[in-house]
């Protein structure tokens, strides 16, 4: 039986509890379409032979931009249940054994998310739900209005950034993985209380003429330090 064969066993025992269904219907969803993005869905083999840490470090924050705190406990909370289900089930380990997904993710994943959607705010994304999809329209009329342009004497930079520092008062310092090249960001309370030395952020940034801060412009994705080896 291959995995996607398992997985699908899983929804099947999960339904008959139609509460904890809901909760982790969205887990679900994206574990099943990461076995198809990579080719992994019609292979007959352990579930141990699945990058758990790729899906959860560097997978999802690409690919799942907007979840609230909440949904990317019970992500995670999921991930680990379908671990266990699968082992239990064919055998390989017994649960004891089984790594402690959520005590690595849970409460990290809280912060990465908090952490990505106080940007968010910051660069007035115009999405501000996905559960149900809600768009606010003046920042989407924004966006489009920047899209049409670039301000004049501002230099923008897109990277992957590393955070090197957050200081009491708001200073974030920046390096671009790639060479090192500092950058230093302002940011209000309490956003970058959530941000942790090692972070990784995909964003572009920007600095208008005979300004020392730079700004967010727009985030991309939010990673946590042990990503870096997928990046």
């Amino acid at each position: 039986m291959n995995l996607l064969e398992r997985i699908n066993e899983y929804t099947k025992h999960v339904k008959s509890n139609s509460y904890v269904y809901s909760m982790q219907k969205l887990g679900i969803e994206i574990f099943t379409n990461y076995l198809y993005s990579n080719q992994l869905a019609g292979e007959i083999m352990s579930i141990q032979e699945i990058e758990v840490d790729k899906l959860l470090l560097y997978w999802i924050p690409k690919n799942k931009k907007y979840l609230s705190e909440i949904q990317a406990y019970q992500l995670v909370y999921t991930v680990q249940d379908i671990y266990q289900y699968i082992l239990k089930d064919s055998g390989e380990i017994s649960k004891k054994d089984t790594p402690a997904i959520l005590d690595l993710y849970g409460q990290e994943y809280m912060r990465l998310y908090r952490a990505r959607n106080m940007l968010h705010k910051i660069t007035k994304d115009p999405i501000i739900g996905t559960n149900p999809l809600v768009i606010d329209l003046s920042y989407y009329r924004n966006k489009k209005k920047k899209n049409d342009y670039v301000e004049m004497a501002t230099t923008y930079e897109q990277a992957v950034f590393k955070i090197e520092a957050c200081k009491e008062g708001g200073q974030v310092i920046l390096a671009k993985i790639s060479n090192d090249k500092q950058y230093k960001l302002l940011l209000e309370y309490p956003t970058y209380k959530y941000f942790k030395k090692g972070d990784l952020i995909h964003a572009i940034i920007k600095r208008k003429l005979f300004y020392v801060y730079w700004e967010i412009e727009e985030i991309k994705s939010y990673y946590l330090p042990e990503a870096l080896t997928y990046l």
